[in-house]
């Protein structure tokens, strides 16, 4: 994103010189601030509705990587009981993710609803970028979950205690086709 801005910047300061050294008036050469900023709305949204991904997990940049890791960890918090659909859409041979997703599919048809389980990032280090990929080491903490059956019973079998210090791995990729970091692992250490 840093790029494109430096791109269009030194578009802009070569249409104003263009046009100066020319004798136009420099209105008649400046791009609307709407074909400046067509770029990052030209992006389809990602995730669920009442849940899009943030335009900043859309940046090549280790702060974006950052950024879609949070999003993705959320989304596993909102997505759960509901649909494990927009977890598969935002991850690539990740088989956590596919098995987190699964589960939620089976519950969402089962009429299982969850409590609880929100996870919070207790430390992260910077993400360890090289190329397209950037790996992460972090701590979570999650809270305890009840999985409720249609009649707000607890499922037996079903539930877990609160967990803290979870050291945790992820690695994501950078799709260039849609613009968004693709998560590819997450590995739990208990």
């Amino acid at each position: 994103m840093r790029r494109v801005r430096l791109v269009a910047a030194l578009t802009i300061g070569a249409a104003v010189l263009a046009g100066c050294s020319g004798g136009q008036q420099a209105n008649e050469t400046l791009p609307s601030a709407s074909s400046t900023t067509a770029t990052a709305e030209a992006l389809p949204p990602l995730g669920p509705p009442d849940f899009p991904m943030p335009d900043e997990a859309r940046e090549m940049t280790p702060e974006g990587a950052e950024a879609g890791l949070r999003y993705y960890l959320d989304l596993i918090t909102h997505q759960a009981g509901v649909s494990g659909e927009p977890l598969r859409d935002l991850s690539r041979d990740c088989e956590f993710c596919t098995f987190i997703a699964n589960r939620y599919d089976e519950d969402a048809a089962a009429g299982y609803s969850y409590r609880g389980g929100e996870l919070t990032v207790e430390g992260m280090s910077r993400p360890a970028v090289n190329g397209s990929t950037a790996e992460f080491s972090l701590s979570l903490t999650q809270a305890a979950v009840d999985i409720l059956d249609a009649n707000n019973a607890p499922v037996p079998g079903r539930g877990q205690a609160a967990a803290e210090r979870l050291n945790t791995g992820a690695r994501m990729t950078w799709s260039s086709q849609q613009e968004y970091w693709v998560m590819n692992q997450i590995i739990v250490n208990s």
